[in-house]
């Protein structure tokens, strides 16, 4: 493929309409997924494309083989550059109450959906302060031990190596634990 595409691009260079045009067709597919990657507006898709074909052309003038880079890896650098900057330098504000569509009643936040349901975290967050404070009824020892067992998720035996106390007195303690948070909610 390096060799159809050289020996085009040297014809090209030397002004050879037909080898520009073969060579634009060649490349037309990397044009496509430049736009989709860096700048994709499909209501100006033939303005972007055409745009790449004449990126294309500048390029087999501007190619210089001296650099060491192959001609399809030079036009698929100044292809995504072209690009990135056409959608740095057109960037819009979008507005959530721009109206859309042809119904300008609707909006592009009436379009959003949110998977949160703001009563439930309000809810769980509630929870979980009243978790976090009824440890408070707890000794230093009982209040270690449910942190490492239920947060850290460490196992009991883990926890008894890390206390230096046996497995039996972690699983005593972690009973009467719960047994008071339990009397406390």
């Amino acid at each position: 493929m390096y060799k159809k595409v050289n020996e085009l691009y040297e014809k090209a260079n030397g002004g050879d309409e037909f080898a520009k045009e073969e060579l634009i067709e060649k490349f037309r597919p990397l044009i496509l997924s430049s736009m989709k990657r860096y700048y994709f507006n499909n209501q100006e898709f033939e303005d972007l494309l055409q745009e790449g074909f004449e990126v294309i052309i500048k390029g087999i003038k501007d190619f210089d083989k001296k650099k060491g880079v192959k001609f399809p890896g030079y036009l698929k650098t100044i292809l995504n550059f072209h690009y990135l900057n056409k959608l740095r330098n057109n960037k819009q504000m979008i507005s959530l109450n721009m109206p859309i569509g042809e119904d300008e009643s609707i909006t592009l936040l009436d379009t959003l959906e949110s998977e949160i349901d703001i009563e439930e975290e309000y809810i769980k967050d509630e929870e979980t302060n009243e978790l976090y404070n009824s440890l408070e009824v707890l000794t230093q020892r009982q209040k270690e031990i449910i942190i490492l067992f239920y947060v850290e998720r460490l196992k009991i035996s883990e926890i008894a190596v890390k206390l230096g106390i046996s497995y039996r007195t972690v699983i005593n303690i972690k009973v009467q634990a719960i047994e008071k948070l339990r009397k406390t909610l």
